[in-house]
């Protein structure tokens, strides 16, 4: 009876029979107990469910696994983990729903530790959802090195063909700037899967490679795998990466009349961004206006981006006026706000905004660039000065300097959005974190080496992105940046943007 109400969902019910069972005093084994147990799991009533556990006279793995599942799924991760220890019995289950549940709490490195300790305990072997939330999880610190490692671990097995881990391959690579290691894995695979295709077509798309992310669509479109919802965010997004209005417009009505999927705001968040970025800005608030439901703040923030991009403050107060009545503590769009009036250099407009910002409590996320060497990751802020290599990255940056301006390097003072003198502005830029993070990279990676690889947490200015192209070319040494938005591959004085971002 127990079992029916779970399949059904009914747990009113199952709280009935519960109370039955006890008023007549019928004792429980071990197997009705977990039963119980999950009907309490099932319908999220945590506390129930915690009260069955406790007072089990026995348990097995299953008992702790459904209880440490449910935490986890309810963002209680540190209840998970305190059952998980208490109990003397584990199995290659308890050590999944860890790491499953750490990596959905954005504990990434606890994740790796975890799998790293699951390799170590003898009794417990790795499954296809242990590899791939370990890959996951690698993809969301952009750790390229474990994530390799852990690529090679699934060659030693029967996993390495496996589609989910495939999958979580394919995205690792691509998250982690190595999309051509992404697209030999999507090769590889015996059965590329709709999770497969997108991961492929979204990777491309982060990667500025728009022309690609197409292509691999129109290869999709020759198999039995038929496009989703998610394929059509992957493809839209590398039409407005790309600025390709025409083929972006086409394919937006394609997935309605063509395959019958209704857009969602991901879709049009992405129309806004094509139209935006290309400065139509009139049009793509008309799109905004003509959506069937309420706009979201995804929308309004895409457009916010081109109103500062092509400084239209008037559209630009519009969207930043929608998106602080819904959220009126989002710092981002206070931060966009002030850029935008300070490249029409509205300086009281500027004063404004930061005075609102600090009224409400609100501070700007300063800029941070990371970057790893041998399995350590170094951080630096604008002007940072705390690193203990400081003497030798200040030097190679003067260095850069100078080779830059042999190459008619001229700064561009207009990226600094700040009321001070050109010669301040000049230096301002030349310890933005991004150039920190290279220098660093180049003191500390020998030429020839693999491409250096740099995150930024916010998006690449346009000086920036400049110096990396000569950079690149005077040091014959691809940099591959990964900003908020996509990835920057430099390779000889070119970005694979085309510089269109």
């Amino acid at each position: 009876m127990l079992q029916r109400c779970i399949q059904n969902g009914d747990h009113l019910t199952g709280r009935a029979h519960h109370c039955a069972i006890l008023k007549t005093g019928n004792c429980l084994d071990l197997f009705a107990h977990n039963v119980l147990l999950n009907l309490y799991v099932n319908g999220k009533s945590l506390t129930d469910a915690r009260k069955v556990f406790d007072e089990m006279p026995e348990r097995n793995t299953i008992s702790f696994d459904a209880l440490m599942d449910v935490y986890a799924k309810c963002s209680l991760i540190e209840n998970s983990l305190t059952l998980f220890l208490g109990s003397s019995i584990t199995n290659d289950v308890s050590w999944n729903t860890m790491i499953v549940g750490f990596v959905h709490a954005g504990d990434f490195d606890s994740a790796l530790s975890f799998f790293k300790d699951t390799l170590e305990c003898h009794n417990v072997q790795p499954t296809e959802v242990t590899y791939s939330s370990a890959l996951c999880a690698c993809a969301s610190l952009a750790a390229l090195d474990p994530g390799t490692q852990i690529h090679c671990l699934t060659m030693k097995t029967t996993y390495d063909k496996n589609t989910v881990v495939g999958n979580a391959l394919i995205d690792m690579y691509a998250k982690c700037g190595s999309i051509k290691d992404a697209r030999l894995v999507f090769n590889g695979l015996t059965k590329n899967d709709e999770v497969s295709w997108n991961a492929m077509i979204s990777g491309y798309s982060m990667h500025g490679l728009g022309g690609e992310a197409l292509k691999v669509f129109d290869m999709m479109q020759e198999t039995d795998v038929r496009p989703n919802q998610m394929t059509f965010v992957g493809v839209l997004s590398a039409c407005s990466n790309g600025g390709l209005l025409s083929k972006g417009e086409a394919y937006f009505k394609s997935m309605i009349h063509d395959h019958g999927i209704e857009p969602c705001v991901e879709h049009y968040s992405c129309m806004v961004w094509l139209l935006g970025r290309l400065g139509h800005l009139d049009r793509a608030l008309k799109l905004i206006k003509e959506m069937p439901f309420e706009p979201s703040l995804m929308a309004w923030r895409a457009l916010l981006g081109a109103c500062v991009i092509h400084n239209d403050v008037e559209i630009g107060k519009l969207c930043a006026k929608h998106i602080l009545e819904i959220d009126p503590q989002d710092e981002s769009t206070h931060v966009l706000l002030s850029n935008m009036y300070a490249r029409t250099r509205r300086w009281a407009n500027v004063a404004t905004v930061r005075r609102s910002m600090k009224t409400k409590g609100l501070n700007k996320e300063p800029g941070l660039s990371w970057i790893e060497n041998q399995g350590t990751v170094h951080y630096f802020t604008v002007d940072d000065a705390s690193h203990p290599d400081k003497k030798m990255i200040y030097g190679m940056l003067e260095w850069l300097n100078m080779k830059t301006r042999q190459e008619s390097y001229s700064p561009d003072r207009n990226a600094v959005l700040r009321d001070i003198e050109d010669d301040q502005k000049e230096r301002h830029l030349w310890v933005h974190s991004e150039r920190l993070a290279l220098a660093f990279g180049l003191i500390k990676t020998p030429s020839g080496s693999s491409p250096i690889r740099i995150i930024k947490n916010l998006r690449i200015c346009a000086d920036c992105h400049a110096v990396m192209k000569l950079i690149s070319k005077i040091v014959k040494r691809d940099i591959i940046v990964r900003d908020m938005n996509r990835f920057h591959h430099f390779e000889n004085g070119l970005c694979s943007c085309g510089d269109y971002w």
